[in-house]
């Protein structure tokens, strides 16, 4: 788990959060880093489809790509299964794409800091899960 630095992982420890850390080789050679949080927890805003309707969705396993040079470099977008509805049946802003990653499909969340709202040696992914619930909320 060389990706993720040592604050991070005392923080997930701390919080008790249940996490998996997964690499993927790419085609070009290089690898693709990501931690999935199995049962992020949702305020109950979003649903997912059903075969008998939308239903109210508490958890979704969350995705989160690492990059090269984490932490200096600053977390980008995240990724949710099952696939997020709004209560009223439509798609998040910027959420309607998907995305195959370690196997899986996922609903790719078009969101992006800018350049001030990282900073180094301070944000890590205690601060990103918060951006991450308060998107989540404002879906």
């Amino acid at each position: 788990m060389t990706f993720i630095p040592e604050d991070d992982l005392d923080y997930l420890r701390r919080k008790e959060l249940k996490f998996d850390v997964k690499t993927e080789q790419l085609p070009d050679g290089n690898k693709r880093n990501g931690i999935v949080f199995p049962e992020y927890a949702l305020d109950g805003n979003l649903r997912t489809q059903t075969p008998g309707g939308l239903v109210n969705c508490p958890t979704c396993s969350l995705l989160i790509l690492i990059p090269v040079g984490y932490a200096t470099t600053k977390l980008d977008s995240f990724y949710t299964r099952p696939f997020l509805k709004r209560a009223d049946g439509t798609n998040p802003n910027t959420a309607t794409g998907e995305q195959l990653l370690f196997g899986e499909q996922w609903q790719f969340w078009s969101r992006h800091l800018q350049d001030n709202e990282w900073r180094v040696d301070v944000d890590g992914l205690e601060t990103y899960l918060q951006y991450v619930h308060a998107e989540l909320r404002r879906a």
